[in-house]
C-alpha cells in the first residue's frame, strides 16, 4: 500500500468547564485513554469520547528547527514520529532536547520497536511557548504556550490533553509525518492516548515519562486497550476491537479461533509470560479477559504481551510498504537487472521469484535478477517477485497476507536479432563471424554462434553465415 497523510482531528478543549459540543455534532467523537500510576507500579485510569473536528491543514510557524534524530529512509515510506514541545522556552530547548531524546531512546530499546527500528524516522520541532510550563500545573494556573496543553482536562488531574489541532500544525513541519508526541514542560505524572488523531501526550521531566510515552504510543500507534482493571466492575459492553482484549474466556476462545487463540499456551518470558484469558482488562475486573497477567498496557516497566506485539506489528505495516525502491513497472528489456530494495528490519524478508509462473529458486531471498543470465524464448515473458515478513510474532495469516506481503511484476520483452548471423553485431556478416562459429564449434546451448538455435555449433551455422553473407544492419 502507499502511506498516505493520515486523518488529523481536533479533540480537546482545554477549560475545565468545556466540551460544550453537542452530541449532534457532525465530525464526531475521539476516544481518549488517560493513566496514571497507583503506588505498586500500575496503571490507572481510563477512556472517555471527545469531540472532534477536522485539522485545518496548516504548518503552524513559531519554530525554532527541525532535527532529525533518527533517518532511515524517505519520510514517505517510514513511520515518522514527531515530538512537538508544548511550555517550553527558547533558552529551554535543550531541557526539550533532552526530554525528546530519553523517550526515544526508550521506546527503540522495548519490542517489536527494536526489532522494526528500521521502518521508523523519528523528529524534532523546536517550538517555542511565550511562557514556561503549561495550563493546570498546579491546579488553577494558566500559561500561554503554543499547543494549550493542560492537565485536569474533563474534570480529571492526570488527563494531559492537547489541541491535537496545533500539534498536527507543527508537527506537519516534518513532511509525512504519522505520529505525534505531544511533550509537556512538566515533571506533574499524566498523558493521554488520541486513537484517531495518532496523537499521544507525556510530561518531559517526570520520572515515568519514557513509560506513560510507550504506554500512549500502545493507545495510538498499536490500537491497543488498556488492561488494567478496578475492583468489582463487571464488562457489560460487545466485543472490543481492541487485539487485546476480549469478552471471551480461553475456552471459547480456542473453539472459536477468534482474538488470541493462536497465541494460548505460548510462553516467552520477553513477552511477559503465559499467554491465556486472564479476567479484568479495560477497567472491569469481570467479564472481560487480558492476554497475559502483566505487561505495558497494565503497569509500569513491563514488556507488551505477544498479542499486542502481533496488533503493533500489523498497524505498522498498515503505513509502510514492504518495497522501498523496485525496477520501474512494466516492460523491461530482456538484458535488464530487475530489483527490488526491501526496508531495513532486523530479520530477513522471504522473498520468492517466479518466471512465468515458475519459482526461480537460484535466486530465493535474492533483491535482485539478472535477466541476461536466464534463456528466454523469443516473445514475452512475466517476472513477478513476492515479499513475505515471516515474523513469528504474527500468526493472524490473514493479516500478513493482507498487510505484511507485496506482490510486483513486469512483463520482460525478447525481440529475436534482425539478423542472427551477425555474432559480433557490427552490420556486417564475414569472416569475422565465421571466425565466431569455428571458436564456438561444437556443443554451445544458449550461444550467439548457434545461429539455428539447436544447442550445437556446427555445419548447419557456417552455411547460415554465407546464405547471410555481407550487409545485414
Amino acid at each position: 500500500m502507499v502511506k498516505t497523510e493520515l486523518a488529523i482531528l481536533v479533540a480537546v478543549p482545554l477549560s475545565l468547564s468545556a466540551f460544550t459540543f453537542g452530541v449532534d455534532d457532525p465530525h464526531g467523537l475521539d476516544t481518549v485513554y488517560y493513566d496514571t500510576v497507583t503506588e505498586d507500579g500500575f496503571f490507572t485510569g481510563g477512556m472517555l469520547q471527545l469531540p472532534m473536528e477536522p485539522m485545518d491543514g496548516l504548518i503552524r510557524s513559531g519554530v525554532g528547527e527541525v532535527t532529525t534524530l533518527l533517518n532511515n529512509g524517505p519520510n514517505a515510506n517510514r513511520i515518522d514520529i514527531v515530538f512537538v514541545g508544548d511550555g517550553y522556552l527558547e533558552s529551554e530547548l535543550s531541557s526539550y532536547a533532552s526530554h525528546s531524546n530519553v523517550a526515544m531512546a526508550a521506546f527503540l530499546n522495548i519490542e517489536p520497536f527494536t526489532e522494526y527500528q528500521g521502518l521508523f524516522n523519528v523528529h524534532r520541532v523546536d517550538v517555542i511557548s511565550n511562557e514556561s510550563g503549561v495550563d493546570h500545573d498546579p491546579y488553577g494556573t494558566y500559561r500561554d504556550t503554543a499547543m494549550d496543553m493542560a492537565f485536569w482536562c474533563s474534570n480529571i488531574e492526570r488527563l494531559l490533553c492537547v489541541s491535537t489541532s496545533k500539534a498536527w500544525g507543527y508537527a506537519n513541519n516534518v513532511p509525512s509525518a504519522d505520529v505525534a508526541l505531544a511533550v509537556a514542560n512538566s515533571s506533574k505524572y499524566g498523558g493521554a492516548g488520541y486513537t484517531s488523531a495518532n496523537v499521544a501526550t507525556f510530561s518531559g521531566a517526570n520520572s515515568a515519562a519514557t513509560d506513560i510515552a510507550i504506554h500512549e504510543l500502545g493507545h495510538s500507534l498499536g490500537n491497543l486497550a488498556d488492561e488494567y482493571f478496578y475492583t468489582n466492575d463487571t464488562y457489560t459492553g460487545s466485543e472490543p476491537s481492541a487485539r487485546n482484549a476480549s469478552t471471551y474466556d480461553a475456552t471459547t476462545m480456542a473453539s472459536n479461533g477468534a482474538k488470541w487463540a493462536p497465541w494460548l499456551g505460548e510462553n516467552q518470558s520477553q513477552w511477559d509470560g503465559l499467554v491465556n484469558t486472564y479476567e479484568g482488562c479495560m477497567y472491569a475486573a469481570y467479564g472481560i479477559y487480558r492476554p497475559t497477567n502483566n505487561s505495558m498496557m497494565r503497569a509500569l516497566g513491563r514488556p507488551f504481551n505477544l498479542p499486542s506485539a502481533e496488533s503493533f506489528i500489523i498497524e505498522f505495516y498498515k503505513i509502510v510498504d514492504i518495497i522501498d525502491d523496485a525496477t520501474p513497472c512494466c516492460v523491461v528489456d530482456e538484458e535488464a537487472v530487475v530489483f527490488i530494495d526491501t526496508l531495513d528490519i532486523a530479520h530477513p524478508y522471504t522473498i520468492t521469484w517466479t518466471l512465468d509462473d515458475v519459482v526461480l529458486g537460484e535466486y530465493e531471498s535474492d533483491e535482485s535478477v539478472d535477466l541476461s543470465m536466464l534463456t528466454l524464448d523469443e516473445g514475452y515473458h512475466t517476472l513477478e517477485v513476492d515479499v513475505v515478513d515471516p515474523t513469528p510474532w504474527v500468526r493472524d495469516e490473514d493479516a500478513r497476507d493482507a498487510y505484511m506481503s507485496q506482490h510486483m511484476q513486469w512483463l520482460i520483452q525478447v525481440i529475436a536479432p534482425a539478423c542472427p548471423a551477425d555474432i559480433n553485431g557490427d552490420g556486417t556478416v564475414d569472416v569475422a563471424d565465421i571466425l565466431a562459429v569455428i571458436d564456438a564449434w561444437g556443443p554451445c546451448p544458449n550461444c550467439d554462434a548457434d545461429i539455428n538455435g539447436d544447442d550445437v555449433v556446427d555445419v548447419s551455422d557456417l552455411l547460415g553465415i554465407v546464405d547471410a553473407w555481407g550487409d545485414c544492419s
